[in-house]
């Protein structure tokens, strides 16, 4: 049975978007000027003054259209053309907290046109960027963000972690290459050049760049912990083979064949497919495989006897005989695919039920004998609170009540496909990638509440 690995959200590090405080209005004494002129220069003023007091108050719409006219009536006065600029970036800010991000992106922009060198304004409109998925254009300001300011190792480790999130690992390992190549002690760079380094399958890079990390900052405790899986993970892996396809990087134990391994290539690729076609998305990075011999995955993670696979950044796929062939391993490929493809859309922020029931659902599962593991003997449901069913199904005491945890999951997300549609579940995903709680982007997404749409799965339950 796989399991999935919630991945760590992206509130461990830094949240980008930030607000701008207002500039001071500035009186400039003595200043010689024409009568005519002077007397624009004092509505300017006042003006300025005006918008600074809307914004203050909240009266965000106000403030922009005193501060526009301060700007037309001076297009010289910095401070009014500061404040302009701070005002659109807090209302993107606000917009931001309210899960608009194309009405804040809008913002954004507009504030990074006045205030084209205000670093934060611009990293505003990439966390926004990158909020909607919006990729080329997240790129491109991206590459301007360096270009502005191209040796700071900062702002550079914050622009390969935006260009990791919008799939462009091969930017990011030359943004840290540089940082690193100026900056060699720089701990965070030599840390998240660790973490991509392993995502990517090179895990002798990894070890090298975390022991880099670790002598600089000895007790660092995600460092350690790294080094922790690491541990596990390298002696194994290291005898292993290796192989590609277009989409997938394949290590797998050379017990065996290359043809095997390339047979099971092209059963991925049949899921890239499904995949696309089912979620709406076709990620841009070869996805990291890596097969085990079924006794051997537990030597690599601490799973339950029970786990037939697990996804926690890679797909780590058992073959429970040596005997199997590819095309047997098609349903739990599809399964453990459908996992890379939420955590490509949400960020890791989807509840395991949602997770597992869409995995099921693309690998075919029968919604009939989930509904058999969860009848009592009057017909009624034995069914959880959702609440219940957001964490990992690792934790499960017993084989048996991972699979009901399982079947309520498929049951749920079945029924949201029948009253939604697709495009709608698809929506959901794309809420919960702008890291909207759940509750909000099923509203957003189903314009129904989340217990609504699932009110006839919890009336079976009565």
């Amino acid at each position: 049975m796989p399991v999935f690995s919630r991945q760590p959200k992206p509130g461990r590090r830094s949240r980008w978007t930030a607000a701008v405080p207002l500039a001071l209005f500035l009186l400039v004494a003595g200043a010689v000027v024409t009568p005519a002129w002077g007397a624009r220069e004092d509505e300017a003023r006042i003006q300025n003054r005006e918008g600074v007091r809307l914004a203050q108050s909240g009266d965000w719409q106000g403030a922009l259209a005193a501060l526009e006219e301060a700007c037309r009536l001076n297009p010289f006065d910095d401070t009014a053309l500061t404040n302009l600029a701070c005002t659109h970036n807090n209302i993107g800010v606000f917009l931001v907290k309210e899960h608009r991000h194309h009405e804040a992106i809008r913002h954004f922009r507009a504030a990074s046109a006045q205030k084209p060198e205000d670093i934060q304004i611009r990293l505003n409109l990439l966390a926004a960027l990158v909020g909607v998925r919006d990729l080329e254009t997240a790129d491109r300001e991206a590459r301007k963000l360096l270009a502005i300011r191209p040796a700071d190792p900062d702002l550079a480790l914050q622009v390969a972690l935006a260009m990791q999130r919008i799939e462009d690992d091969e930017a990011a390992l030359g943004v840290l290459e540089t940082v690193l190549e100026r900056h060699p002690r720089h701990a965070g760079a030599r840390l998240e050049m660790a973490r991509l380094q392993y995502r990517r399958g090179n895990l002798s890079e990894a070890r090298f760049h975390l022991d880099q990390a670790l002598d600089i900052e000895p007790g660092c405790r995600e460092a350690l912990t790294f080094r922790q899986t690491l541990d596990r993970e390298e002696p194994l892996e290291s005898t292993f083979d290796r192989d590609a396809s277009v989409h997938f990087s394949l290590t797998f134990q050379t017990v065996f064949s290359r043809e095997w391994a390339r047979e099971l290539l092209e059963v991925f690729e049949e899921a890239h497919e499904r995949g696309g076609e089912f979620l709406g998305v076709r990620p841009a990075q070869r996805v990291q495989v890596i097969v085990y011999a079924a006794r051997d995955l537990h030597k690599a993670k601490a799973l339950p006897e029970w786990a037939g696979g697990v996804y926690d950044g890679k797909i780590r796929l058992p073959v429970p005989s040596l005997t199997a062939t590819p095309e047997q391993l098609t349903a739990a490929i599809a399964h453990e695919y459908c996992h890379h493809l939420v955590h490509v859309l949400t960020h890791g922020n989807c509840p395991t039920w949602l997770n597992e029931g869409l995995a099921q659902v693309m690998e075919g599962a029968d919604p009939a004998r989930a509904r058999r593991l969860l009848a009592r003997a009057d017909g009624t449901l034995r069914l959880r609170p959702l609440g219940e069913l957001a964490g990992s199904f690792a934790h499960a005491p017993s084989r048996e009540v991972a699979e009901r945890l399982y079947a309520q999951s498929l049951l749920a997300v079945q029924t949201l496909l029948t009253a939604k549609g697709l495009p709608a579940m698809r929506d959901l995903l794309a809420g919960l990638g702008r890291q909207c709680p759940l509750e909000e982007a099923a509203q957003l997404a189903f314009d129904d509440s989340l217990a609504s749409v699932l009110a006839d799965l919890a009336e079976s339950a009565l």
